[in-house]
């Protein structure tokens, strides 16, 4: 919890060299009807077995990656004076280039689903799904007047705002149920209770710079923390100096935090509602579908939340100057580099602890909206168009994604796809193979690009998915007496 509290910048280069951070959902799979975990993308979907249970413990449903507009090759250069890597700060990298590669809005996200067992089977007139995982929902927001401050350090002034790290951590056991209403429409709907784990915000809303000197800043923030863990303290203060007058205040020293026990800290529900159209068995379009879904309707309520705020002043700050970076004749570690940074920036918080409350908080909801079409000669090709949007403040990420799927025989699907949005452009592929008894896929909604010699990849954007489940009962869906049918048609 304490590198959302400490590190704006740093806590972003955590998220891109991680390999343990997972997405949520596999969007590849959205249009596979074999596809076990079909009902996490939209609660109308029906599986097309009798059933199925997942490999309990992780396996059912694992999704290792990251999502985001601020990639490690932005961040990092090769070392135009030696081997190795450098940061973008290191004095040889020219200004102008260096910031370049940064948008207005430089975003690293990641919506975790750890699913620890997973039930799906048709009763009540209807198929039902039961699941018991744990959720992680986090981003860092960088805004690109933070890199120019720290890169450029010229006589003007500065207007960062929006600059922010969040992350919310919780246990989610969801009941769903889809429903035929007629031969064309079908509705879903889960209903989920919420047990939370952590919440932690931090946000500069707010920061006026000005260098006024050589080496002297003007400064003015706005910048709030919120930390909603069991048993979380801050720890002894330190105590500063003004600069600007006589006198001294207590800071936080982001060292002290701590925290005794963890446990339950919060308890809320959700709720996600699905549809399915097929207008050829409505009579219009033969082979044509249409869904929706909107995802994660959900809140939390935390307790024991500790606050914290800036002075809320102006005052003088020396922090940008001189900044210590890699490749320095002293002999700067990159380590040392960040951690010098985020000293300086939690001084240019300069935040004061506050009074313990309690907190309720959205999680931030998903729409996905499909369109998909299987060739009426051939219903086992089909074409998909899927549109997910994540809304979630300052967090917010769209994405839009082609898709083509084949079943060549009746246990076998394979699709690929590509998707463009808020994290760029990127390729998608899934292979489910479901066998009586028996179910494994693998894929990807970002595939790995290039990667540094230390094993690290380029891109923030990549995942690699994988799970097993235990379908029983035979496929629900006949395709090849359908395929028969279609063929057989014209000669009726």
């Amino acid at each position: 919890m304490r590198t959302y509290i400490k590190h704006i910048v740093i806590a972003g280069a955590a998220l891109l060299a991680s390999g343990t951070i997972t997405a949520q959902n596999l969007n590849s799979a959205y249009f596979l009807e074999g596809f076990a975990q079909g009902h996490e993308m939209n609660p109308a979907k029906e599986y097309d077995r009798k059933g199925y249970v997942s490999m309990p413990l992780l396996m059912g449903y694992m999704n290792l990656g990251t999502k985001g507009n601020l990639n490690l090759k932005d961040v990092l250069y090769k070392n135009p004076n030696g081997s190795g890597l450098v940061t973008y700060l290191h004095p040889s990298i020219d200004s102008d280039k260096a910031l370049s590669a940064f948008s207005s809005r430089n975003k690293l996200l990641m919506d975790t689903r750890y699913d620890l067992v997973s039930v799906g089977f048709h009763a009540f007139k209807g198929y039902n799904t039961i699941s018991l995982g744990l959720r992680v929902n986090a981003g860092v927001n960088i805004p690109y007047e933070l890199f120019e401050v720290t890169k450029k350090l010229t006589n003007k002034d500065y207007n960062i705002s929006s600059a922010g790290a969040t992350a919310r951590s919780w246990m989610e056991l969801a009941l769903g149920h889809s429903h035929q209403i007629n031969e064309a429409w079908r509705i879903g709907g889960k209903l989920k209770f919420l047990v939370g784990a952590g919440y932690a915000n931090v946000k500069m809303s707010g920061v006026d710079l000005n260098l006024s000197g050589e080496s002297q800043w003007t400064a003015t923030a706005n910048a709030t923390a919120e930390v909603g863990v069991k048993n979380f303290t801050w720890g002894k203060t330190e105590t500063k100096e003004y600069k600007s007058r006589p006198g001294t205040y207590e800071q936080i020293d982001f060292g002290n935090i701590d925290v005794d026990k963890f446990g339950p800290n919060g308890f809320g529900a959700g709720l996600d509602l699905g549809v399915e159209w097929d207008l050829g068995k409505q009579g219009w379009v033969d082979g044509l579908k249409v869904s929706a879904a909107l995802l994660d309707l959900s809140f939390i309520k935390w307790k024991n939340v500790a606050t914290a705020q800036n002075r809320g002043e102006t005052f003088v700050f020396n922090g940008f100057n001189n900044i210590r970076v890699q490749g320095d004749p002293a002999g700067v570690k990159m380590g040392e580099q960040t951690d010098d940074l985020a000293d300086r920036l939690s001084d240019l918080y300069s935040l004061q602890p506050g009074d313990y409350t309690s907190e309720a908080t959205w999680l931030g909801a998903t729409l996905n909206i499909g369109v998909e079409y299987a060739l009426p000669a051939y219903d086992r090709l089909k074409f998909g168009l899927l549109s997910t949007t994540r809304m979630q403040g300052t967090y917010t990420w769209n994405e839009q994604r082609m898709a083509v799927t084949v079943s060549p025989i009746k246990w076998l699907e394979v699709s690929g796809n590509v998707g463009l949005g808020t994290c760029g452009a990127n390729l998608g592929w899934i292979i489910n193979i479901h066998p009586r008894g028996f179910s494994l896929f693998l894929g990807s909604d970002h595939c790995l690009g290039k990667f540094t010699k230390q094993g690290i990849p380029m891109r923030s954007s990549y995942d690699f998915a994988m799970g097993i489940s235990f379908p029983f009962g035979k496929s629900r869906i006949g395709k090849e007496q359908v395929w028969r049918e279609h063929i057989q048609r014209p000669m009726e």
